[in-house]
């Protein structure tokens, strides 16, 4: 399987969208620009939200 296939294609719309929300935050206008400190801290946030709708759901 390609790492970039998501798993709910319907969910693109709002991943790119997320990227772009991230981007802004760190100034930067072009989600492909982001800087490995960057990306490194969107997972960081990705898996605390994650961890936190886990959680609500318990």
């Amino acid at each position: 399987m390609s790492k970039k296939r998501l798993l709910v294609p319907e969910a693109r719309h709002a991943l790119e969208e997320f990227k772009m929300e991230i981007a802004n935050e760190f100034g930067v206008n072009d989600p492909r620009h982001l800087a490995s400190k960057h990306t490194g801290l969107i997972v960081r946030d990705l898996v605390e939200m994650g961890e936190k709708q886990l959680i609500n759901k318990k």
